[in-house]
């Protein structure tokens, strides 16, 4: 698998946390919460940089290599 295959491969699970990001700034807010607000962008990054993205990537390495 190419390093461009790869990192689409991990597209599906980054959407998934800017969907639940967008939604509870959206319960904390108590109103419908743009993905490209700054506060969701901050908080996405915050995550993926925090250790979910490397769990990502783990996880498709091994998904790959089965």
């Amino acid at each position: 698998m190419s390093e461009t295959e790869f990192i689409r491969s991990e597209i599906p699970d980054v959407e998934r946390i800017v969907k639940n990001e967008c939604w509870l700034e959206g319960e904390r807010r108590g109103c419908p919460v743009s993905p490209h607000d700054e506060v969701v962008r901050k908080r996405v990054a915050q995550i993926i940089l925090d250790g979910a993205g490397a769990f990502i990537r783990e996880a498709r390495m091994r998904a790959n290599m089965q």
